[in-house]
């Protein structure tokens, strides 16, 4: 069976090299960068199977990156998994982000810190391996 490609896009270089060790752990080719402007460059070059975006970044963040990714002529489909560290239970302002985000059509949403097996349990159903 071909091996899958995860691309992870996080701005916190320790996030990145967890979940690049976490998904290589579990059979995943897996490739990261540290900013959207990075992330958007390789997502062309390396065409995953899915995208594991950080929301929270600076300069360009998760929201706009991930509207990037769906305007993509031929990669629009690819599925992503949105992920924060910010609580939901906090303000009225950022539940209508996460209203926003949501709409844009990211396939999944996980919280910071990633729970490994809901993680990898949730990369399994967006790429439509159960």
């Amino acid at each position: 069976m071909p091996q899958r490609t995860a691309l992870v896009i996080d701005d916190e270089p320790d996030i990145t090299t967890y979940l690049e060790t976490l998904l290589s752990d579990a059979g995943w080719t897996v490739k990261a960068a540290n900013s959207s402007a990075a992330g958007l460059a390789l997502f062309e070059q390396t065409r995953p199977d899915v995208v594991v975006l950080d929301i929270m970044m600076p300069e360009r963040g998760g929201l706009s990156t991930l509207v990037a990714i769906r305007k993509h002529a031929q990669l629009g489909r690819t599925p992503v998994v949105l992920l924060t560290g910010v609580q939901e239970h906090l303000t009225a302002d950022y539940r209508a982000f996460l209203d926003r985000v949501k709409s844009h059509r990211a396939d999944a949403f996980l919280e910071k810190p990633v729970d490994p097996p809901r993680l990898l349990k949730t990369l399994d159903e967006v790429t439509g391996k159960k």
